[in-house]
């Protein structure tokens, strides 16, 4: 009987789904951006942190902390993101605009953007709308391929596809995609970190025009749990490249040809 090592795709299959529940974590938790907030007032540090959506402002203002919600904001026309916790849309993005054209505002949790256009900064503080958008598109690209590649192992593992694209081929080459695009946003947004300015006011009023300096700003975990699932997609074309090699290496099937026996002997298949 042939050998066929369905076990190594089943354990593909395994680490696909690792990988897409990684993927699903990265975009939706709220920490791509975390870092302190020290203000000369405040005896303790404030906490900021926020994601591709939303996020968390921790103000230590008073004995008890209070928590305000976060909203990653985007102004197409003006390129530009920021982390807001105004609790409008249209106060967000009056904030957004302000930002991106230098300006300060009213650093209050609230529904009012009060708005001063005296001495605009140089250097707008808000990230780039293009590389959000990019950043958000390649992520959910990059889950919907680990998701394929999931299906396509767990079908090769019970069944044997006769077409090319649903078979072991289509598999493995869905995991070369989602670890390349993994890469490719680690690189991106790791060099933009590392290059734009983004840790030095976090694209966020209260430590860009306000009164707060980041301490210790930092990529969060969100941003590297990419870094395990593109070691998910890697493993699995490990996996599906040794079963194919195994398979090389094991010896042939016996082939009993009937016509060699003459005897009326019966054979069993």
């Amino acid at each position: 009987m042939a050998v066929t090592r369905r076990g190594y795709i089943f354990g593909a299959f395994l680490s696909s789904v690792l990988c897409v529940l990684l993927v699903i974590v990265a975009i939706a938790s709220d920490s791509w951006v975390v870092s302190l907030a020290r203000a000369q007032t405040q005896s303790q540090d404030s906490r900021v942190r926020y994601g591709l959506f939303r996020g968390e402002l921790i103000l230590n203002n008073l004995n008890t902390p209070s928590v305000n919600q976060l909203y990653l904001t985007c102004v197409s026309d003006k390129n530009a993101c920021a982390a807001t916790c105004k609790t409008t849309t249209e106060a967000r993005e009056a904030e957004v605009r302000a930002l991106a054209n230098g300006y300060t505002m009213n650093l209050n949790c609230d529904s009012v953007t009060q708005i001063s256009t005296d001495n605009p900064r140089s250097e707008p503080p808000v990230l780039k709308f293009t590389l959000y958008v990019f950043t958000t598109l390649l992520l959910f690209v990059m889950l919907a391929c680990a998701a394929l590649s999931a299906a396509l192992a767990i079908v090769n593992a019970a069944t044997n596809p006769t077409e090319p694209v649903f078979g072991l081929p289509g598999c493995l080459w869905s995991n070369v995609v989602t670890a390349f695009i993994g890469l490719v946003v680690m690189i991106m947004f790791g060099a933009y970190w590392a290059s734009s300015g983004l840790k030095d006011h976090l694209a966020f009023s209260y430590t860009s025009v306000g009164p707060f300096n980041p301490v210790n700003p930092a990529l969060g975990y969100s941003y590297w749990l990419i870094f395990p699932a593109i070691v998910c997609a890697i493993l699995n074309i490990i996996l599906i490249k040794l079963r194919a090699y195994l398979l090389e290496k094991d010896p042939p099937a016996p082939v009993i040809k009937v016509d060699n026996h003459s005897d009326g002997t019966i054979f069993l298949y």
